[in-house]
């Protein structure tokens, strides 16, 4: 291996990783494993990704925590214990920190450190990676593990600078326990995810809340509690089988509770019994074997429906707060089994937007169509310009210059949500066009990186040339992400931040590829054993790419 000093013409390291998620953290991992030299910038103070920023009260995740966690190493599966079924904010940011110390990666991290740019250089053949410091760092590969939720979305209200009260966002809420809510009149804008789990909290310490909702949401109750301590052990008994089954599987977890019944064969007696029982054992989604239909899924959808208005006292309320617009599945389904009872507390008010619009927000609180309503703290939980948005983030130029905002400039294109053409060598793990949101992240971190970096390996097998996919790939991968999104209900006809809708501007386009975790782990990995033919190989004009750099 031949030692070499950084210079403007040859690399810093082999590999350069922003971001320390759930994703970074491996790639980080990966890269020593590898034998590359790397280096890690992460904006905030410590690892987590979306579990550093997303410190609000009630944050936690709504993916089981047996399937949400690494299986790449057996002693950490077995060494780590989860304290409930939906691990909260806070533990899964320690587990995080937990795999990082395991495997021993801060050291190649610098945190509180943004970067701003990534420069591709023909000549060489290098990225000039730009930080937030005033560090350039040359590499050859490029991952940027930035994760598909973590740039928040800025409220499209007029008015936000003039309220003299407190501001905060769910997105990037203090760490420094300075927010105190007890008291207080707080509005909350927002009613995805993140306000649905926050409202709760906050109504237990405010002393009025006002919830301002543009659309409503389903929400079906959540798998929290106490972890099934035999399916625990099963897992740990074959970590790498377990994780060899995740990625068979369509979601990349364990298998989900489904009805053992169709629905096409079902009298309206037998439907609402399966509608009943997959309530109770918390699969509502997947009622019958064939929810996918568009009938079965309206069924689904009215059962919701009934089930969120029973527990809600106030008619109008109830009315208002069960979402009538989109079918079941259409946008990201909400679990809790408190928020819907939080308006049944007199303190607690609904402002439906669609019929009493906010109109600006003014120094003493929000003004709508009807009232000005006087608050001392507004919460937006407005949510994030989602999977495109992180990556659009950095300015980022590939051949001949060309930016990737333009090359996005319809929307996102790539193949296999890894790579786009005409930036060689440059890896997007969690972006547009993968399994995304609508799997396992943690499984998907994991099969991403892991092909990454096999296809890095394959790259240094074979004299380190450059690679990026073939405009016809990209062509191809938009339209089977939109040919198995046609099959979801919902998909293409539901306004959401799936398709970008979220951000006034941004390009329409359904961005998560729903044709299972199986066919798409498949496809990544048929790319290699046939020496990438989806792909287009360059040379660098200068060779020094081809020198490993010494860790």
């Amino acid at each position: 291996m031949t030692e070499i000093q950084s210079t403007k013409t040859q690399p810093d390291c082999d590999v350069v990783v922003v971001g320390s998620g759930f994703a970074g953290i491996y790639a980080l991992w990966q890269a020593r494993q590898r034998g590359l030299s790397v280096k890690g910038f992460e904006r905030g103070s410590d690892v987590g990704g979306t579990w550093y920023w997303n410190a609000y009260p009630g944050a936690r995740c709504d993916v089981e925590s047996y399937n949400y966690a690494y299986f790449f190493d057996n002693d950490i599966v077995r060494d780590w214990d989860w304290s409930d079924a939906c691990a909260g904010q806070n533990e899964i940011q320690r587990y995080l920190r937990f795999v990082a110390e395991r495997c021993d990666v801060l050291k190649d991290i610098s945190f509180n450190t943004k970067v701003l740019a990534a420069r591709y250089d023909e000549d060489s053949g290098l990225w000039s990676v730009q930080t937030s410091v005033g560090d350039t760092v040359l590499c050859r590969y490029t991952i940027l593990a930035i994760g598909a939720l973590s740039d928040p979305k800025a409220p499209d209200i007029e008015g936000v600078d003039d309220f003299a009260g407190e501001a905060y966002f769910t997105s990037s809420w203090p760490k420094d326990g300075s927010v105190d809510l007890r008291g207080k009149r707080v509005g909350v804008i927002g009613t995805g995810s993140s306000g649905i789990q926050v409202i709760p909290e906050i109504a237990k310490l405010a002393a009025e809340v006002t919830v301002f909702q543009r659309t409503a949401n389903y929400v079906a109750p959540t798998s929290a509690g106490p972890m099934d301590q035999q399916l625990v052990s099963a897992l740990r008994a074959d970590p790498q089988a377990t994780r060899r089954a995740f990625r068979e599987t369509y979601g990349g977890h364990t298998p989900m509770g489904m009805g053992d019944e169709r629905f096409l064969e079902l009298d309206a007696a037998g439907r609402e019994r399966a509608l009943r029982r997959a309530w109770d054992g918390k699969y509502i989604g997947l009622a019958f074997r064939d929810a996918y239909l568009p009938e079965a899924n309206a069924a689904i959808s009215d059962f919701i429906r009934q089930r969120m208005q029973e527990q809600v006292e106030d008619p109008w309320t109830a009315e208002h707060l069960v979402p009538w617009d989109h079918p079941y599945g259409g946008k990201r389904p909400c679990q809790s089994d408190v928020y819907l009872q939080t308006f049944n507390q007199l303190h607690v008010r609904l402002i439906a937007l669609p019929e009493t619009p906010i109109e600006r927000i003014v120094a003493e609180g929000i003004k709508t169509s009807a009232e000005t309503i006087p608050l001392d703290v507004i919460i937006y939980a407005t949510g994030f310009d989602a999977i495109s948005g992180p990556v659009l983030a950095i300015d980022i130029s590939g051949l001949s210059g060309k930016s990737m905002k333009d090359a996005w400039a319809d929307g996102p294109v790539n193949y296999l949500g890894t790579m786009v053409h005409g930036f060689p060598n440059l890896f997007l793990p969690s972006s547009a066009m993968s399994p995304s949101v609508l799997s396992n992240m943690a499984t998907l971190a994991e099969q991403q990186i892991d092909f990454i970096f096999d296809t890095i390996e394959w790259l240094d097998q074979h004299g380190r040339p450059l690679l990026h996919p073939l405009p016809a790939s990209q062509d191809h991968w938009r339209k089977e992400t939109l040919r198995y999104a046609e099959r979801r209900p919902g998909a293409l006809t539901t306004k959401s931040w799936y398709s970008g809708a979220n951000i006034v501007g941004k390009p329409r386009l359904f961005m998560v590829y729903c044709g299972g975790f199986k066919r798409y782990n498949e496809t990544c990995y048929g790319e290699i054993e046939n020496d990438f033919p989806g792909y287009e190989l360059l040379e660098s004009r200068r060779k020094s790419d081809r020198v490993r750099v010494s860790k």
